[in-house]
């Protein structure tokens, strides 16, 4: 893909859960094990930049945790979205997320 998405998420914590819980339980060492996602909502406002875009990937920044970007793929439901990472590495340097 030439071209893709990127979005300033400011959910830091709901951001953070969803690294660790992909990257990092079950002894996975920074390598993308089990997916975890993050959920949008139609309420929140970048619902509708990502409605129509399913199977496509995004990146997704956010300066207080990342340092960079993260790749995730949207996955359209009915009534919300969920955001799955795709990125296959991930390291932690000074206190932030880095993805390869």
């Amino acid at each position: 893909m030439k071209y893709e998405m990127k979005i300033e998420f400011d959910k830091k914590s709901e951001l953070k859960s969803v690294i660790n819980k992909s990257y990092f339980i079950e002894g996975n060492n920074g390598k993308l094990g089990k997916k975890h996602h993050l959920k949008v909502s139609k309420k929140d406002p970048i619902y509708i930049m990502l409605k129509g875009l399913n199977n496509m990937t995004i990146r997704i920044t956010n300066e207080e945790v990342i340092d960079g970007c993260v790749r995730f793929v949207v996955d359209e439901h009915a009534n919300h979205i969920n955001l799955v990472p795709c990125s296959i590495y991930c390291i932690i340097e000074n206190e932030k997320y880095s993805f390869y």
